[in-house]
């Protein structure tokens, strides 16, 4: 009996999984239909309804298919339990975002460097032709591409203490003045609603002689 349990509920994962790889990638049913017909399955929006409905059975073909569609994922990771496969993407979504920040953290440091290449060549032919370069063009040429990798990891480390200095500081001086009567809130009750007619009658009031 054990043996059957194991293999009772991969429909139903298979079903939950191809929604939830499929919202992941951000694609629409009728997308992801278009892309499995381009791969010659004849799916439609409805048959990726019914799939991920567990109204429709997916056949081998098109598990590999749908793995490959999906970025080249396993087979055997449409079969997981959804829970397994939420984290699995989750840790896939991250993992991306990390590698994608390096890769724009590595493409700014050797922006960077090459500004500084140029700051200097600039900063050399002033100074050849006789107006030199000051320390307002110079300064950076002191300053490594690791200063600001420093910078940012002191700043995010102590960016949760600051905030609470900051709430702490903003929060003595809003009890400060309410202590003295100030309530710097609004209410729904401080909203008063005229008939249509009584802005007119006011109007009329104030033009009056």
């Amino acid at each position: 009996m054990g043996g059957v349990d194991r293999y009772k509920d991969i429909d139903a994962n298979i079903a939950a999984n191809v929604r939830a790889y499929r919202e992941a990638a951000g694609m629409s049913q009728e997308e992801l239909a278009q892309r499995m017909a381009d791969r010659g399955f004849p799916f439609t929006q409805a048959t990726v309804w019914k799939v991920e409905r567990g109204q429709r059975p997916v056949r081998a073909g098109e598990l590999i298919a749908l793995g490959d569609l999906f970025g080249r994922i396993l087979v055997t990771n449409l079969t997981d339990h959804p829970d397994a496969t939420r984290h699995t993407i989750q840790l896939e979504r991250t993992r991306g975002n990390a590698s994608a920040a390096y890769s724009a953290l590595k493409a700014a440091a050797a922006a960077y460097l090459d500004a500084q290449v140029q700051l200097v060549y600039a900063a050399r032919l002033a100074h050849d032709a006789g107006h030199g370069a000051s320390e307002l063009y110079t300064s950076w040429l002191t300053v490594p591409a690791e200063e600001a990798v420093i910078e940012a990891r002191v700043e995010y480390e102590t960016e949760d203490v600051r905030h609470e200095q900051l709430n702490g500081e903003v929060n003595k001086i809003l009890d400060a003045l309410r202590a003295n009567g100030y309530e710097p809130h609004r209410h729904i009750e401080d909203i008063t609603f005229y008939p249509a007619e009584e802005p007119d009658k006011a109007d009329a009031a104030a033009d009056a002689p």
